[in-house]
C-alpha cells in the first residue's frame, strides 16, 4: 500500500506551526526547530481521530540534523490499516545525480484559505544531492515559480512546511528543515533519511513504538551523459557573422505560433558572461571555445548570441562534416574569421579537426566555435590503463579527438535552466515561453521550445494497439544505432532490418502493427511544425531526432545495447567512425566489437588507431601486442605512441626505457610526458630533475606535472605555490587532486566553492571508472566514503581492483552496537604496525566529531586515520577522507601539523559512590577529553597498544598523574598541575592548558564545597549523542579506559565554600 496517503500529513502545532509524516497511528515524524524549548505539540491529521497532545520521544537539533519523534496516546487515524510502518520504504540517495520528481506534502503559510485556516501543498520539484554536501542537507528545488511571501515581509512562504516528509516515489528520503533565504523561496532543504537511520537513539526510538527495525535501502541509479544531434552544409563558404542564421547553425525550430517567428527571441542564460570572457580573449589570440551539454540544453543558440555578440563585423563558415577541412589553412593570418563546428564528433577524424590543424589555425588567429553531446565529450577525453592516473602517466587514448578537445577552452551547458534565467524568460511576451514556463520542470525550457518532451510523449505512446508500434520501433532502432557511435544519418536498410527486434520486445503481433510504408509515414511526419522522430536525410538515410536519443543515453548506458546492434554497427561504419565506435564498444565492455571496428584502420596505419588497439591490449594484459601497436604508431612520428611505449616500460620497472622514450615524447610536443618523465627521475633517485620537470609542466599547464610540483612545494611548506599548482591539477580531471583541493577550499572556509569541486571529482571519478579506469574508480570509492556510502564505496573499490589497482587504504566496520566509529579508513602500513585487534581498539575510542585539519563535521563520512609517530607513542587523529587527508603512518622527521580548529570534547557532572558504602558520595566531573584524536603507545615489547588521548598508559595520563579507578580511590593530595572551579550552575576544572566544564546543580555545587575538590573521570565512552543518565555515566566509570584524579577546589573559593 502507497504511504503518501492524506491519513498520514500532519499539520503539528508547537511553539511554530510545522507539518509531520505519520510513521505508525501514534508516531510522528516532524522537525526539532519547531520547539522552542518545549516538550509536546498538538497534532492531527484529515479525517481523523481530532486534535491530541503528543510527547516528544526523540529530538536532534543540530549541524547536521533538524528532526524529532512525537508519540500519541491515542491514535491519530481511525483506520489504522491505512498507517502501517511496514508498509514505509526508507530510502538512501547513493550518488549526487539531480533526482526529478520529488514530492513533499505540508501546511506551508501560502496555502492558507480564508480565515487563515491551514491546508495542504504538494511541493514537487528537483531534488539535488550534490547542492548542500557540506551542511550534510539535500536541496528540493520547486518545479514552479518561487512563491510569493506569506503574511509579514519576513516570513518564508513556506513557512509551517518544516517536518514534512519528502519523497522519491514511494522512498521515504527525508524530511524538510527549512528555506535558505538566498535563493528567493525557490527551494527548500531537507535532512536526508539516513542521517536519522544511522543515529541509533532514533532507531530505538521508532522501534519501541512500532516493534519493527527500520531498513535503508539505497536508491541510486546512474544517469549516463546525454547526447545531442547534427547539423548539415554542403561546402566551405564564408559569410558575415551579422547575417547569419540561427536554424542554418544548429538552432532547433520552435512550435508555430500565429504572428511569431520560426525561433524565439534569445532569452540571456548564465554562461552568457563566461562565454562573452573567452571570445574577447580569443578575438586577440585565436583559439577554439567548445560548449557541451545535453541535446535541446541550448548550446547552439547560446554560442550563436555570443558570437553575434561579440565577432558581429567577422565571417564565418560552417563546413559539411564531411568535407576536407584542412584547406583551411590556406586562409590568411588575422582575417576576422570563425570557423562553427556543430557537433564536433562529426569532424574528428582524418581530414577533419585535427591538433596540428587546430594548432594552424589559432596560430593564424582564426576562431573555432564548436559544441558537442556530453557523450562523447567523455568518451574523447577518457584516458584508460593508467597506473599512474593520478600523476598523468598512464597510456593516452585517443591521440587526436582528446588532445583537440583538451586545447579547447570548454564551457557545460546545463539542461535544466536556473531561477535567474527562468526569471529572465518569465519577462518574454511569445506565448511559447510562457508555455514552456508551465511546463513540467523535469524538463529545461529550451527542451520544450524544441518540441523534445512532445515527441519523446507520442514515441513513447506509439508501442501499443491502434498506436504505430512498428513506426516506433524502426524509431528506437534508430536510437540505438546511434549510440554505437556510427553517426546519425542510418541507412534505411538496417533500420528495417533492427527494428523487427524492438517490434517484438514490445509485444509483437499482439499489438497488431502497421504496414511497413504506415509505418515510415508516421516516423517521419513533423510534429508542431518543428521535426519528427525521423528526419529524412540525403541519400535514403534518416536521422533520429537528438532528443529522443539523449532521453535514452540518460536512462541506460552503452552496455545495455542488444548484440545485434554492434553487428549492424559493424555492418555500416565508415572509416571515419570506426575509431568512435570502438571506443564506445570499449566503455561497453564490447571489446571484439572494439577490435574488430579498428582493423582497417590499423591495416592502414593510422595512429590513433593504432593507439586504441594497443590500449585494449593493455586493458587486457597483453602486453606484447600493445608494444607492437604503439611501436607502429610512434615509428610513424606519434607523439602519443612514443608516450605509451615509455608507460609500458614504467610498467615493467624499465626505467631507462621509459626515460627514453619519455624524452623523445617531449621533443615530438607530447606535454603529458612531461610530468611522466618527472615520475621517472624521482623514482631513479634525481629529485631535483624532477622538479623542474614539474615546474616546467606546471607552467605549460599539464595537470600531472601540477600534481606532483604542488605536493612538493607542499612539503616545503611553500603553501600560496602550492595551491596554485594544486588548482591547475584539479582543473585537469584528476579526481585525486580535485578533491584535494576542495580540502584546501574547506580550509579557506570557502565551502561553496569546496562543494562544486567535490561534485567535480566525484563526477571525474564516476565517468574514469564507468569507462573502466582503475583509478576513477578508486577515486570514486573514496568519495563515496566520504559521502558515508560505505557500500557504493565497496563496489566501486572493487571494481578497482578488479581493473588491476592496488589500493593502499582498508577500511574497517565496527558492529552497530558498540561505541566509538563505525567505520574508519586506515593505511596498509598502520595495519602492518598495530595489527587488526588494536585498530579496532582505537576506533572504540574516537567519534566523529570534527575534522582536525577543515573544522567542519566529519558527519556520517568514513574518516581518515592519519598517524604521526614520536617513536615511544604515536598520535591518532581523524580527517575528512580524501578532502583533507588520506590515511597515512607519518614516521619522518617531519611531523604532519593539523590546522587548529579545537579538540571537541563533552562532559557531565553528577555525584557518585565510590566503594561499599553509600552514604559515601562525591562530586565527579565525567569528561570525554577528544573525539578526533587518540594514541598508540609503545610496549616494552617494541609492539603498539592503543589507547584514548587520556588513557592507560598515554603520555597525557603521566603528565596529569591519572590513574585507572579500579586501582583504588585517589589520593586528595593537593598540587597545582589541576584544580577545580565553580561558578553559577557550573563546575569546571583546569589542567595541561586545557578547561573542561560542565552544567551543575546547585545540590552539586555545594556537594563540591564540602569535599574541598571534585573527582575529574577521563574516559573516551562519553559519545557526542549519548543521553548522561546515571546509569550511562556508571557504565562510564566501568570502562576500560576510564581515568581518575583529585582536582582540589581553587585555594580562594575553597576557603569562601568554607
Amino acid at each position: 500500500m502507497s504511504v503518501r496517503t492524506a491519513e498520514r500529513i500532519a499539520i503539528v502545532q508547537a511553539g511554530r506551526q510545522g507539518s509531520g509524516f505519520l510513521l505508525h497511528p501514534r508516531l510522528i515524524l516532524t522537525s526539532a526547530h519547531l520547539f522552542d524549548g518545549i516538550n509536546t505539540a498538538c497534532v492531527a491529521v484529515p479525517g481523523g481521530t481530532g486534535t491530541q497532545v503528543c510527547r516528544i520521544v526523540w529530538y536532534r537539533y543540530d549541524e547536521m540534523c533538524d528532526a524529532a519523534l512525537l508519540e500519541a496516546d491515542k491514535d491519530l487515524v481511525a483506520d489504522v490499516s491505512k498507517c502501517q510502518e511496514s508498509d514505509l520504504k526508507w530510502g538512501h540517495i547513493t550518488d549526487l545525480a539531480a533526482w526529478e520528481r520529488c514530492e513533499a506534502i505540508g501546511y506551508p503559510l501560502i496555502s492558507l484559505r480564508e480565515g487563515m485556516r491551514p491546508d495542504t501543498e504538494q511541493l514537487v520539484g528537483t531534488l539535488k544531492p550534490g547542492a548542500s554536501i557540506l551542511r550534510h542537507r539535500y536541496v528540493l528545488d520547486s518545479s514552479h515559480s518561487a512563491p510569493p511571501k506569506g503574511v509579514g515581509a519576513s516570513k518564508s512562504p513556506w513557512q509551517g512546511m518544516s517536518g514534512a516528509a519528502a519523497f522519491i516515489g514511494e522512498y521515504l528520503i527525508g524530511v524538510v528543515s527549512g528555506d535558505p533565504t538566498q535563493w528567493g523561496h525557490a527551494r527548500v532543504e531537507v535532512v536526508p533519511a539516513h542521517v536519522l537511520v544511522e543515529d541509533k537513539s532514533f532507531r530505538l526510538a521508532v522501534q519501541s513504538v512500532t516493534g519493527a527495525q527500520i531498513d535503508l535501502v539505497d536508491v541510486a541509479r546512474s544517469i549516463p551523459s546525454p547526447i545531442s544531434g547534427p547539423v548539415n552544409t554542403s561546402e566551405i563558404r564564408w559569410n558575415p557573422v551579422s547575417e547569419a542564421d540561427a536554424i542554418g547553425f544548429g538552432v532547433h525550430r520552435v512550435p508555430d505560433s500565429p504572428g511569431h517567428p520560426p525561433v524565439v527571441d534569445y532569452i540571456s542564460r548564465s554562461v552568457d558572461s563566461d562565454l562573452d570572457s573567452h571570445l574577447e580573449l580569443l578575438a586577440r589570440e585565436g583559439g577554439m571555445l567548445l560548449l557541451s551539454g545535453d541535446s535541446a540544453a541550448g548550446k547552439s543558440r547560446a554560442l550563436f548570441e555570443a558570437m553575434r555578440r561579440n565577432l558581429g563585423d567577422w565571417l564565418v563558415c560552417k563546413p559539411d562534416p564531411d568535407v576536407d577541412i584542412s584547406s583551411l589553412l590556406h586562409v590568411p593570418s588575422g582575417g576576422r574569421r570563425v570557423v562553427w563546428l556543430d557537433d564536433l564528433h562529426d569532424y574528428l577524424r582524418s581530414g577533419g579537426l585535427t591538433p596540428s590543424l587546430l594548432d594552424g589555425l589559432t596560430s593564424r588567429r582564426l576562431v573555432v566555435l564548436a559544441t558537442i553531446r556530453t557523450e562523447f565529450y567523455e568518451q574523447y577525453t577518457d584516458d584508460r590503463s593508467r597506473k599512474f592516473a593520478t600523476r598523468g602517466s598512464g597510456t593516452q587514448l585517443p591521440s587526436s579527438p582528446g588532445r583537440v578537445l583538451r586545447a579547447a577552452r570548454h564551457i557545460t551547458v546545463e539542461r535544466i535552466w536556473d531561477p535567474i534565467e527562468r526569471q529572465r524568460a518569465s519577462l518574454s511576451e511569445d506565448p511559447r515561453i510562457a508555455n514552456a514556463l508551465e511546463a513540467d520542470r523535469a524538463y529545461g525550457v529550451a527542451e520544450y521550445l524544441a518540441a523534445g518532451p512532445q515527441v519523446l510523449k507520442m514515441w513513447r505512446s506509439a508501442f501499443r494497439v491502434r498506436g504505430n508500434p512498428r513506426g516506433a520501433a524502426l524509431v528506437a532502432a534508430a536510437v540505438d544505432l546511434t549510440r554505437t557511435g556510427v553517426g546519425s544519418s542510418l541507412p534505411r536498410a538496417a533500420l528495417e532490418r533492427l527494428h523487427e527486434h524492438y517490434l517484438e520486445q514490445a509485444g509483437g503481433p499482439a499489438l497488431r502493427p502497421e504496414g511497413l510504408d504506415d509505418a515510415w509515414n508516421w516516423a517521419t511526419d513533423v510534429v508542431l511544425g518543428v521535426t519528427g522522430p525521423l528526419v529524412p536525410s540525403k541519400g535514403e538515410t534518416y536521422k533520429p531526432f537528438d532528443y529522443l536519443v539523449s532521453d535514452i543515453a540518460r536512462r541506460s548506458g552503452p552496455d545495455e545495447l542488444p548484440d545485434l546492434v554492434w553487428d549492424e554497427a559493424l555492418r555500416v561504419v565508415d572509416n571515419s567512425r570506426r575509431s568512435l565506435v570502438a571506443m564506445v564498444a570499449r566503455s561497453a565492455g564490447q571489446l571484439d566489437v572494439a577490435k574488430n571496428a579498428l582493423v582497417p584502420l590499423v591495416q592502414a596505419d593510422d595512429q590513433e588507431a593504432l593507439n586504441i588497439l594497443g590500449a585494449l591490449e593493455v586493458s587486457e594484459k597483453n602486453w606484447e601486442d600493445a608494444r607492437r601497436y604503439f611501436a607502429r604508431a610512434s615509428k610513424l612520428g606519434d607523439s602519443t605512441g612514443t608516450h605509451n611505449l615509455g608507460v609500458l616500460c614504467a610498467l615493467k620497472d624499465d626505467l631507462h626505457g621509459a626515460r627514453e622514450w619519455y624524452t623523445l615524447a617531449i621533443e615530438r610536443g607530447e606535454l603529458q610526458s612531461v610530468g611522466a618523465l618527472g615520475v621517472v627521475y624521482e623514482r631513479l633517485g634525481n629529485r631535483d630533475k624532477a622538479v623542474e620537470l614539474w615546474k616546467r609542466g606546471t607552467e605549460a599547464g599539464d595537470p600531472g606535472s601540477a600534481f606532483h610540483y604542488a605536493e612538493w612545494l607542499r612539503a616545503k611548506w611553500q603553501s600560496d605555490e602550492s595551491i596554485e599548482a594544486l588548482k591547475v591539477a584539479a582543473d585537469g580531471e584528476i579526481p585525486f587532486a580535485t578533491l584535494s583541493y576542495a580540502g584546501v577550499l574547506l580550509r579557506k572556509k570557502d565551502h561553496e566553492t569546496a562543494n562544486a569541486y567535490v561534485a567535480k571529482a566525484y563526477s571525474e571519478a564516476v565517468k574514469q571508472g564507468t569507462l573502466g579506469d582503475p583509478l576513477g574508480s578508486l577515486m570514486a570509492g573514496v568519495t563515496a566514503y566520504s559521502f558515508g556510502n560505505v557500500d557504493l564505496g565497496r563496489k566501486w573499490w572493487e571494481r578497482a581492483r578488479n581493473n588491476g589497482c592496488e589500493i593502499d587504504w582498508a577500511l574497517f566496520e565496527a558492529p552497530v552496537d558498540f561505541p566509538g566509529l563505525r567505520h574508519l579508513a586506515v593505511s596498509w602500513e598502520t595495519l602492518d604496525k598495530v595489527g587488526e585487534e588494536q585498530v579496532r581498539l582505537l576506533m572504540q575510542t574516537l567519534w566523529a566529531g570534527d575534522c582536525l585539519d577543515c573544522g567542519y563535521p566529519l558527519g556520517g563520512g568514513v574518516p581518515a586515520l592519519y598517524v604521526d609517530d614520536m617513536r615511544t607513542h604515536a598520535d591518532a587523529k581523524i580527517f575528512h577522507f580524501g578532502l583533507c587527508r588520506f590515511p597515512h603512518w607519518n614516521d619522518s622527521a617531519s611531523i604532519s601539523i593539523a590546522k587548529d580548529v579545537g579538540i571537541s570534547w563533552k562532559s557531565a557532572s553528577a555525584p557518585v559512590v565510590i566503594g561499599k558504602d553509600a552514604s559515601h558520595v562525591i562530586p565527579a566531573l565525567f569528561v570525554n577529553p577528544s573525539f578526533e584524536e587518540a594514541q598508540f603507545v609503545m610496549n616494552d615489547d617494541q609492539t603498539w597498544q592503543a589507547t584514548s588521548q587520556y588513557g592507560p598508559h598515554s603520555v597525557l595520563s603521566s603528565a596529569l598523574d591519572l590513574r585507572p579507578l579500579w586501582s583504588g580511590f585517589p589520593s586528595k593530595n593537593v598540587d597545582s598541575s589541576a584544580l577545580a572551579f565553580v561558578g553559577e550552575e557550573e563546575v569546571a576544572v583546569a589542567a595541561l592548558h586545557q578547561v573542561w566544564s560542565a552544567p551543575a546543580t546547585r545540590e552539586f555545587l555545594t556537594l563540591v564545597g564540602q569535599s574541598g575538590g571534585v573527582l575529574l573521570v577521563l574516559s573516551s565512552a562519553l559519545g557526542p549523542e549519548d543521553v548522561y543518565t546515571m546509569e550511562a555515566l556508571a557504565d562510564v566509570l566501568q570502562s576500560w579506559d576510564a581515568m581518575v584524579r583529585w582536582v582540589p577546589l581553587r585555594r580562594e573559593i575553597a576557603n569562601n565554600a568554607t
